[in-house]
C-alpha cells in the first residue's frame, strides 16, 4: 500500500498527483505543503538520495537505515521512488510518471533539465496540461541566473536578512539553517495552487518559478520602503523609529517585545504603564512627528528601559495584557519546544522514533475546516516504493528485477517501515476529528 492509499482520500488535494525531483529544503518543503493537503506525491530520488539525507549529523541529528528526522522535516506523506535518470529506461519511467501528474516540481539546474528533456518547453509540448514548477536561488535572468543557490547566500546574505537583522554595529546575523527556505516554500506552494486552479478551469498547464532572493526582498518590503525615506538599516534598539515597537529588558534579565504601532494614540497609556505619569502629554515625546523631528528616540527609549527594568517579565505581561498592549517574551527555540500554544494549535506535533524516542516536528501552517489537522506519515528509505509504483505502471516483478540489475532503478530491500500516522495533540485527546 502506498502512503497515499493509507491516507484514505484525505484533503482538498486528494486525487491531485505531484511528481517531485527536489533536494535539500525549499523545494521539498513546497511539496510537503501539498502532501499535507492530500496530494499524491511521488518523490523521485537518485540512487544516493536527496542530499538532505546527509545533513543531520552536522547538527547532531544522527540517522539510521530507516529513520532520519532531518529528512522528515520536508518530506511527510510522500511516496519514494529511486531512478537513474542517466539510464534511458530510468528516464523513460520518470517521463511516464510526469505524464500522469498534475504538477512536476523540481529545483534542478536549467542546463541539466534541458539535457534530460525535463525542461518546461519540452514537457509542455508533450504534456500541455502539466504544471511545471522550479525553485531557484536567483531569478531566471541576469548575472546569477545559473548560479547555485542556498538560503544562506541568496536569502540571508544577498536578500539583506543577515545585514539588517542584527543590532547595529555588530556582526551579521546568522539565521537558523533554512529559515528562508521554509518561508519561500509557502510562496511556491501558493504559485502551484494558483496554476492548478487555472488548469482545472482551462485544462492548460503553466510554468511556475519562485526564487529565494525575491522571497527575501518581498519579506523586507517595509524596510526597503523605509530605507528610501531615510530610515537606515540595521538599527540599534536604542534608536528605533518608534520606541513603542522595541525590545526591553525586565528586572529578571529577560527580554520583552512590545508592538504598539500608533505612537500618538497610545503615548499617554505607555507612560502610565511604566509609572511616569509626570510625562503624560509631554510635548517632547507625545507625538511621533516631534520625536522624529527632534531625534528624541534614544531619550524616550532610555525612559522606557528604566521603567521596564523595575518589574519581572511575568508581572509585565499581566500588566500589558490588562492595557491591551501587544507584547510577548522574546522566545528562543527552547521556549517554543515547550510552548503549549504551539501544540494545542498543531504548529508542532510529537512523533516517535524507534531509535531516537519522542521528538517535536513542526507542521505546515495551513488548515481547512472541512479536513482538520492533517495526518502525518514520516519519510521512508531510498527507493521504498519503487517496485510498487512500477507495478502500477504494468511492470512485472521479473521486469523490475531486470531494471534494477541493469542499474535503471533502485528498490528498497530492507525491513518494512510502518506507515504510522501521527495525530495532533487535540486529535490524540479526542478533542478534534481525524478526517481520514
Amino acid at each position: 500500500m502506498t502512503v497515499t492509499e493509507k491516507l484514505n482520500g484525505y484533503g482538498p488535494l486528494a486525487g491531485i498527483k505531484v511528481v517531485e525531483m527536489c533536494t535539500y529544503v525549499a523545494a521539498p518543503a513546497t511539496v510537503r505543503v501539498l502532501s499535507e493537503m492530500g496530494a499524491e506525491v511521488i518523490k523521485i530520488e537518485s540512487f544516493a538520495g536527496d542530499t538532505q539525507r546527509t545533513q543531520g549529523p552536522g547538527f547532531g541529528c544522527e540517522l539510521t537505515d530507516t529513520e532520519d528526522p532531518t529528512i522528515d522535516l520536508n518530506n511527510t506523506n510522500k511516496n519514494w521512488v529511486s531512478l537513474n535518470l542517466k539510464d534511458p529506461e530510468g528516464l523513460a519511467i520518470a517521463k511516464k510518471m510526469i505524464g500522469e501528474a498534475d504538477i512536476f516540481m523540481n529545483n534542478m539546474r536549467t542546463a541539466a533539465l534541458q539535457k534530460l528533456g525535463l525542461d518546461y518547453e519540452t514537457l509542455h509540448k508533450e504534456f500541455p496540461g502539466l504544471i511545471w514548477g522550479q525553485m531557484r536561488g536567483y531569478g531566471e535572468f541576469g548575472e546569477f541566473a545559473h548560479s547555485p543557490g542556498y538560503d544562506a547566500v541568496c536569502w540571508a546574505a544577498r536578500g539583506g536578512v543577515a545585514g539588517t537583522f542584527p543590532e547595529k554595529d555588530t556582526s551579521p546575523a546568522i539565521p537558523p539553517q533554512a529559515f528562508g527556505d521554509y518561508n519561500t516554500a509557502i510562496m511556491m506552494a501558493a504559485g502551484l495552487l494558483g496554476a492548478l486552479v487555472n488548469k482545472l478551469r482551462t485544462g492548460e498547464g503553466d510554468k511556475v518559478v519562485v526564487n529565494l532572493y525575491h522571497s527575501a526582498i518581498w519579506g523586507g518590503s517595509i524596510g526597503l520602503c523605509a530605507q528610501q525615506f531615510g530610515a537606515d538599516y540595521p538599527k540599534s534598539r536604542t534608536n528605533v523609529p518608534n520606541p513603542f515597537n522595541n525590545t526591553y529588558k525586565t528586572a529578571d534579565d529577560k527580554w520583552l517585545y512590545i508592538c504598539q504601532p500608533q505612537h500618538n494614540r497610545y503615548y499617554n497609556d505607555m507612560m502610565k504603564i511604566i509609572g511616569r505619569d509626570d510625562l503624560v502629554d509631554d510635548p517632547r515625546f507625545a507625538t511621533i512627528e516631534n520625536v522624529k523631528a527632534e531625534h528624541r528616540q534614544p531619550e524616550l527609549i532610555t525612559i522606557l528601559d528604566e521603567g521596564f527594568a523595575k518589574k519581572d517579565l511575568e508581572e509585565w505581561l499581566k500588566i500589558l495584557a490588562e492595557w491591551e498592549v501587544p507584547s510577548q517574551k522574546v522566545f528562543r527555540f527552547t521556549d517554543i519546544l515547550k510552548d503549549d500554544e504551539a501544540y494545542v494549535n498543531d504548529a508542532i506535533r510529537k512523533v516517535k522514533y524507534d531509535a531516537f524516542g519522542e521528538h517535536a516536528l513542526p507542521t505546515t501552517p495551513i488548515r481547512f475546516a472541512g479536513y482538520g489537522d492533517p495526518p502525518i506519515i514520516l519519510s521512508k528509505p531510498i527507493g521504498y516504493h519503487t517496485a510498487e509504483y512500477l507495478e502500477k505502471f504494468g511492470y512485472t516483478p521479473e521486469q523490475i528485477a531486470e531494471l534494477e540489475e541493469k542499474g535503471a532503478v533502485k528498490c528498497y530491500h530492507g525491513e518494512e517501515v510502518p506507515d504510522t500516522i501521527f495525530k495532533s495533540e487535540r486529535q490524540e485527546k479526542g478533542e478534534a476529528a481525524c478526517n481520514w
